[in-house]
């Protein structure tokens, strides 16, 4: 388990201004080989399970905010993070309005396949925490063109 204190972060370009990341001490993830890596540990004493990857000339790790509301800290705030590597495997459960989608465009299937974990994951969550089933119909039906230009939801709204 490798431990260290750093800075939350915002990204430094487009759309990753919004977000904000752990980025890893010179030498912590170099020693995993290349990334991307699935990860675990603790940030601010919070467990979580996460992603590094390589991003604007740094290995990184997206702090979502559920993770950052849990545990108290935001972008600026200096936390304790400690991090290894994560071999328990994630599989992606797909809402079955999403599936229905796919099904139906099977070249869409393809790219979604094809997408990083972290989009994937995006794209089902989206469409699976709806509450109503009209909700989850419209996102999945809405899915196909953001999988297409390999958006994450809702990022074509905010980028106009």
């Amino acid at each position: 388990m490798k431990r260290f204190e750093t800075e939350l972060v915002p990204g430094r370009k487009v759309p990753y201004t919004a977000w904000t990341f752990v980025e890893l001490p010179a030498g912590v993830a170099e020693a995993w080989g290349s990334g991307p890596f699935e990860v675990r540990g603790t940030l601010a004493g919070v467990a979580f399970r996460g992603r590094v990857s390589r991003g604007e000339g740094v290995y990184r790790m997206p702090v979502p905010g559920p993770l950052r509301k849990q545990a108290g800290v935001r972008c600026g705030d200096t936390v304790q993070v400690a991090i290894e590597l994560d071999p328990e495997p994630r599989p992606v459960e797909v809402p079955a309005e999403l599936r229905k989608v796919l099904a139906a465009e099977p070249e869409v299937a393809a790219l979604f396949e094809r997408l990083p974990p972290s989009h994937r994951r995006a794209w089902t969550q989206h469409v699976g925490e709806a509450m109503r089933p009209e909700t989850r119909e419209r996102r999945a039906r809405k899915a196909p063109a953001g999988i297409r230009a390999k958006r994450f939801p809702g990022e074509a709204e905010r980028s106009h």
